[in-house]
């Protein structure tokens, strides 16, 4: 009995050493889930953050593609108007010029008129200093030669 006894305490020690092997490689496979699960959560989610920066990091070279494009139309728009106001000034200076060439030459032309003009205003008052002239000398003789009548006919009357 006494065998059988300790028969019945090693075999229960037996089940009981592999109940608690099974326990410890049942918490082992547990704990080595647990480490697998969060490994493999690990690398999810660093993938993902990789991932979550290799794509803002593109939409920054993109927005800094459109920014750059947007400089570079803008630095094209200011050259297009600066082109234009220089264009717009040029013409500017030549319908200037143009003015300032016409108004002189309306000057000289208004100045040659006016000189004519003041040569057949002299060349009348010549004609009619001439003629005035002519006529006070007429009249002078004819005054001349009425008091000479006038006096001879007074000492042939005397």
């Amino acid at each position: 009995r006494v065998k059988m006894i300790k028969d019945a305490i090693a075999h229960l020690d037996r089940l009981i050493q592999t109940e608690s092997r099974k326990r410890q490689a049942s918490f082992e496979d547990i704990r080595e889930e647990v480490k697998k699960s969060a490994d493999n959560m690990y690398l999810t989610i660093k993938e993902e953050i990789d991932t979550m920066a290799a794509n803002f990091r593109k939409s920054l070279a993109e927005m800094g593609d459109t920014l750059n494009n947007v400089e570079t139309n803008l630095q094209n728009q200011i050259a297009i108007h600066n082109d234009a106001i220089a264009a717009l000034r040029k013409e500017a200076l030549k319908s200037l010029n143009d003015l300032e060439t016409g108004i002189a030459t309306e000057n000289a032309e208004r100045k040659k008129m006016y000189d004519q003009l003041n040569e057949k205003v002299a060349e009348g008052f010549a004609r009619i200093s001439a003629a005035i002239e002519k006529e006070t000398i007429a009249r002078e003789r004819a005054v001349s030669a009425a008091t000479t009548e006038a006096l001879t006919n007074t000492k042939l009357v005397e």
